[in-house]
């Protein structure tokens, strides 16, 4: 077998684009998995840093890595190597040249649960499982009307729309949406911190999904499951599990 060889690719182009698909389909057939490769998508060809970092035998390309810089101090990253080439340490490798680049990060990345693969592969690199992603949505003919509805009030500030939950003059919790088309987007669920397990998360959220409902015909969110309370919250209301991620941190 060739040498592998390690490259950088600085421009995003169609014909990259085309080979992380290429292996990316070839690796979820494999594993019979539905993992997505993801590539910066504010990426620009002048930037200093790789948008891909490449494995290749010969001509051929047999794994990348493509880093998503979080912010100045997180990156997080895909990788994929096609199952023929795999415990090789190539992905060892790979992840070795994004360490070079971005020294002083914190790295985390995502698997689907059951991929036992990469979970040997990242364990055996020093990575340690952090939480578990749960994406999620209730469709309009799905939900339950609340009755009595909480007292709410709404404010908007550019694409954000700010909830508060009251009863009285007492604020008992609030969240933020987003929207888009049918779709809306719930984040940032707060109840305040005396004010817990009483029943007042599911209530707000109940009466505020009620006015959302006569706009828009899906509501979805993202939580950990590790947040017991909210996890068991939205349950309750009816969403349901679109997709699970395991991310793993170093």
């Amino acid at each position: 077998m060739e040498q592998i060889k390690y490259q950088k690719s600085f421009c995003k182009s169609n014909s990259l684009i085309s080979v992380l698909d290429e292996i990316n389909t070839r690796c979820n057939e494999e594993d019979h998995l539905e993992h997505h490769y993801f590539i910066d998508e504010d990426y620009h060809d002048f930037s200093d840093k790789p948008c891909a970092y490449l494995a290749k035998c010969g001509e051929e390309t047999v794994g990348f890595l493509c880093p998503y810089e979080i912010d100045r101090y997180n990156i997080e990253f895909c990788l994929f190597v096609l199952p023929e080439y795999r415990r090789q340490k190539i992905g060892s490798q790979l992840f070795f040249h994004l360490v070079m680049d971005y020294q002083e990060r914190s790295f985390s990345t995502s698997l689907l649960p059951g991929n036992q693969i990469g979970k040997d592969f990242l364990e055996n690199i020093g990575f340690t499982y952090g939480c578990c992603e749960c994406s999620m949505a209730l469709l309009k003919n799905s939900f339950k009307p609340v009755t009595p509805k909480m007292e709410l009030d709404v404010h908007k500030e550019e694409d954000e729309i700010y909830v508060t939950g009251l009863i009285g003059d007492i604020e008992i919790g609030s969240f933020a949406f987003t929207v888009s088309n049918t779709t809306a987007c719930i984040h940032d669920v707060e109840v305040k911190e005396d004010l817990r397990r009483k029943g007042y998360g599911y209530q707000m959220v109940a009466s505020a999904l009620q006015d959302i409902f006569e706009k828009y015909d899906t509501v979805i969110l993202h939580v950990t499951k590790e947040n017991v309370p909210a996890y068991h919250l939205y349950k309750k209301l009816n969403f349901r599990v679109l997709e699970e991620l395991d991310y793993y941190e170093l």
